[in-house]
């Protein structure tokens, strides 16, 4: 059998269930055995990808949880948070609607919310990536409007403007799921027959 995990090492062979039972061991035993200073490190480059709203890959996650399970919790407070910003905004109808949507999930946070600075930049990127799509700029300005165009079309919502974009140059709120992420961050195994 050959374990190739996403990592720059080269795959390595194990023949036995004795050598998968040492290599799972090393895996586990990889993260004891960094230095104070390498965990600050590893500890400030997730603090960092925090403040600035990105999301954190599964293996952060993990490594979060078992070091830090209070900085952990508010990971996983701010990643539902964004999400659930996202999945509101798929459903919008204008982009006044939309931008409603973010303003009212920005002031929902508590001024005494100890993830608030993540839970603003989370926000923020979810914002950004929301104007830049194609499918916002095609919504209506205003609620107003989507009334006058009811005639036109039925109630059309991003979601359903994103679906019928077809260039993939852009950033598709719809393709991205947190199960594809982890799936993406899972160990590859070969089995050699």
């Amino acid at each position: 059998m050959v374990i190739s995990l996403n990592t720059q090492k080269e795959p390595e062979k194990i023949t036995s269930t004795k050598e998968l039972a040492e290599y799972i061991r090393k895996s586990v035993m990889e993260d004891n055995e960094l230095s104070d200073e390498e965990k600050a490190g590893k500890e400030a480059g997730i603090l960092n990808k925090l403040k600035f709203g990105k999301k954190l890959t599964p293996e952060e996650l993990r490594y979060l949880q078992k070091v830090n399970p209070i900085m952990y919790a508010q990971a996983m407070r701010v990643q539902a948070m964004a999400k659930a910003v996202e999945e509101q905004v798929k459903h919008a109808r204008s982009k006044e609607e939309a931008n409603q949507i973010v303003s009212n999930a920005m002031s929902s946070i508590s001024k005494e919310n100890s993830a608030r600075e993540y839970m603003v930049a989370a926000i923020d990127r979810v914002s950004s990536e929301m104007h830049k799509s194609p499918g916002y700029n095609r919504l209506p300005n205003t609620d107003a409007d989507v009334q006058k165009a009811k005639g036109k079309k039925s109630d059309i919502s991003f979601k359903e403007l994103e679906d019928d974009e077809g260039d993939g140059d852009s950033f598709d709120l719809n393709s991205w799921s947190q199960l594809q992420e982890v799936m993406d961050e899972m160990p590859k195994f070969d089995a050699g027959a």
